[in-house]
């Protein structure tokens, strides 16, 4: 599939300033990310607010070697969208076998194929919260959401595979399209 590079690194960029921006908010999301085996991160949610009622987004999702997979995001239905304008998602896998699962899909749908836990800083308190082996954030301009839905949230996976740093030589390595 022909994505423009530039248009994959401007996900990239965006990506790392959202976790940076995670991060500030809350050291035990830093914490939590750090001890996962990847991380997918959706910089920003546009809701059209017209009549499709759909939310979307581009988004990347980090392994723990650091290969990269790239994913489009859209939600539904017109209930939720609107609360999901213009703010990031960060998802994260506690498990190998969850982020397999999550990979091995080239559409996955919260509900459907999975469920997926959305954490505050009120479900972290304590010295060792349940988290569930797909769980994630909904991240404001100032402050963690709680209370808002991505259920039947759909990603989908773009056909495109880079490891860091290697290019067209990882594709040929790997097999992987």
């Amino acid at each position: 599939m022909s994505v423009s590079p530039a248009i994959l690194n401007r996900v990239d960029q965006e990506a790392e300033a959202t976790l940076l921006r995670l991060y500030r908010q809350s050291p035990k999301a830093k914490a939590l990310i750090a001890r996962s085996f990847g991380v997918l991160v959706v910089p920003a949610l546009h809701a059209d607010g017209g009549i499709l009622g759909v939310a979307y987004g581009r988004g990347v999702l980090i392994d723990a070697v650091e290969d990269r997979n790239y994913y489009n995001v859209i939600a539904s239905p017109p209930g939720s969208v609107l609360g999901l304008n213009d703010k990031a998602l960060i998802l994260f896998f506690s498990t190998y076998e969850a982020l397999r699962a999550f990979q091995a899909r080239p559409g996955w749908v919260e509900g459907a194929s999975g469920t997926i836990q959305i954490l505050d800083e009120t479900s972290m308190a304590g010295r060792d919260p349940a988290i569930e082996p797909i769980a994630g954030f909904i991240l404001a301009e100032a402050e963690l959401v709680r209370g808002l839905s991505i259920k039947g949230m759909l990603f989908i996976r773009v056909p495109i595979y880079l490891c860091a740093g290697e290019g067209e030589a990882c594709r040929e390595k790997t097999g992987k399209p």
